[in-house]
């Protein structure tokens, strides 16, 4: 099991690569609260772990060459002028493949696995695209994918007949 502090690391990641992509090249403004709804405030006005915890992913994907950003908001709350770097969108533009399907991208995987709320596809996904940013300039092949078992959603599941 994956502890919940990487679910939200993956989590976070995949959303603000989807939003930095879809505004690609405009810089935007990222805010934490967009990503983890309304940031809950301690009486010392400290941000709840979750909130904090985004914010420093922001700070994460920076570092590590996936987004730029102008400046950083008051009080940690989000990065002004956030932008995906080249490496960045090389490496969501670049293919992946489930298991027995066809090679898409990774921004198409990331969608489709977020709209599906796949999450551990999410997870995979993310994992897959930070394996290939620590060597993205070297060729490679495109990776076969595991995809996880999906679960139908009932009727019987919420006690409705």
């Amino acid at each position: 099991m994956v502890p919940a502090h990487i679910d939200d690391f993956y989590y976070a990641t995949s959303e603000v690569l989807i939003r930095l992509y879809s505004a690609f090249p405009v810089r935007h403004l990222l805010l934490v609260e967009d990503i983890t709804g309304p940031i809950q405030w301690d009486m010392t006005g400290l941000p709840d772990r979750r909130s904090r915890a985004t914010f420093e992913t922001l700070v994460w994907l920076s570092e590590y060459g996936l987004l730029d950003f102008r400046t950083v908001e008051p009080r940690d709350i989000g990065l002004e002028g956030a932008v995906l770097t080249q490496p960045a969108f090389v490496l969501l533009n670049g293919m992946m493949r489930w298991q027995d399907e066809p090679a898409i991208s990774r921004i198409t995987g990331l969608n489709e696995a977020r709209n599906s709320r796949a999450y551990s596809d999410v997870a995979t996904i993310i994992t897959d695209l930070l394996r290939a940013n620590c060597q993205w300039s070297v060729p490679v092949s495109v990776p076969q994918l595991h995809r996880s078992a999906t679960f139908a959603v009932t009727e019987e599941l919420f006690g409705q007949t």
